[in-house]
Parts: C-alpha cells; structure tokens; sequence
C-alpha cells in the first residue's frame, strides 16, 4: 500500500514519489521515504488493518522483506516508537533491495544484458521472418523464382 496513503496501492504512477519505493531508490531515498511514511498519533506498534491501516501496511513490509512474522515484529517492537520502528525497517528494506540492485548494475554494465538481447532479437527476427514469408504466400504476394 502506498506510504502517504495505507487506502492507495503502492504505484509508481502516483505522482507523489514519497508514496512508493522504487526498486532502484538508493539507500538514503528509501530511508527517507521511509521515515516519511505516514503512521497515526497513537503510537503503538501493532497490526489493526482496521483502525491502523498505515502501521499495518509497515508492518507488512517489515514482515515480507525480514521473513519475520508480524507477531514478531510487533513483540519486538513492543513499548518502542515509530522513530525505531521506521528506522530499522528502512534498513531491512535497504539490505533486501541490495542484491536486486547490484545485480541490475551488474548488467547494465556487462556485455550479459547485450548478448542476452542479441540474442532474442535473432531468434525474434527468424520468427517474424517465417510469419511474413507465410503471409505474403497466403495473400498470393510471394516470390516465385523462375528456373
């Protein structure tokens, strides 16, 4: 669900770029957005999708990104403020997003990513090739070769 607003989607297409983390946002934007977020005034760490929806949906991701269940969390958080909450979940979403975003750097800069789409453009360029010869028969538009 989206940061500012736990009734939205998470959208990249929200124009507001604090409603969403990108999943190349580097690691001071994702703590930014983070800290960001918005809660409620009550303070207590706990899910209520209900009467906390914002927490909630906190929560949810400190539990997807952790692998910790929510019962966790909440008992770890226990008697501790948004302030402790919002940072060290912005850190679990750093470390999660860490692999994805060095692997995507790797190939972008590699020759992998240009071998890999070489490679499709061949064998999408031998099927487009086989369809438009097939067309052009079916239409009666193909070449005959005189012998």
């Amino acid at each position: 669900m989206s940061l500012n607003d736990p009734h939205k989607k998470m959208s990249k297409s929200n124009p507001n770029p604090k409603s969403y983390i990108s999943m190349l946002d580097n690691a001071a934007t994702i703590r930014k957005k983070i800290k960001s977020a918005v809660t409620d005034t009550e303070g207590s760490i706990r899910f209520d999708r209900d009467e906390k929806p914002a927490v909630s949906n906190l929560l949810s991701i400190y539990s997807l990104c952790s692998g910790e269940s929510v019962e966790e969390i909440e008992l770890k958080y226990q008697g501790k403020g948004y302030g402790d909450f919002k940072g060290d979940l912005a850190e679990v979403v750093v470390e999660t997003l860490r692999p994805i975003q060095e692997r995507y750097y790797q190939l972008i800069e590699s020759d992998e990513l240009d071998q890999i789409l070489d490679h499709g453009a061949e064998k999408a360029n031998q099927v487009a090739t086989r369809m438009i010869t097939k067309a052009e028969n079916a239409m009666g538009l193909g070449r005959k070769r005189r012998k």
